[in-house]
């Protein structure tokens, strides 16, 4: 089996506060009520691996109500227009139940992509669709402020 194809295991932590769901691609968890989406790939640019993480996303959204939502990029060094896609799919799914969505890890070059694309912003008065924490527990906290 290779290992885009390969199936999904699921753990669970006592009491209910993290669940984690892993494929080779991408790992979602779910910590105190938000999902933290991790792509666990160095570069988002083969239109098959993007195209596979793009469909467990719309699989996962399906069944969870995605409206806190961390996407954790720092596994990723590099993303192209498919890699984007990925995201704008994400966002897609958080928007339509008015959720919101921060990402954390973003390298210099991943920062870079995303600006242009105009996902994600510097100024604080005009932020981008995605907000932008600097570390994975920013991220969760800035998500827990709601």
């Amino acid at each position: 089996m290779s290992a885009e194809m390969e199936p999904f295991t699921s753990s669970a932590e006592q009491g209910g506060m993290k669940a984690k769901t892993d494929s080779p691609l991408v790992t979602f968890e779910t910590i105190d009520d938000i999902y933290v989406v991790t792509p666990r790939v160095q570069n988002m640019r083969d239109a098959n691996i993007c195209l596979s993480i793009r469909e467990q996303v719309i699989d996962f959204a399906r069944t969870h109500r995605l409206e806190r939502v961390l996407i954790d990029l720092s596994q990723v060094r590099f993303m192209s227009s498919v890699g984007v896609r990925v995201l704008a799919t994400l966002l897609r799914e958080v928007c339509e139940v008015q959720g919101r969505i921060v990402a954390c890890g973003l390298h210099g070059e991943l920062r870079g992509v995303l600006f242009v694309c105009s996902l994600i912003s510097d100024d604080i008065h005009q932020p981008g669709p995605i907000e932008v924490a600097a570390s994975r527990d920013d991220g969760l906290a800035c998500l827990r402020s709601l």
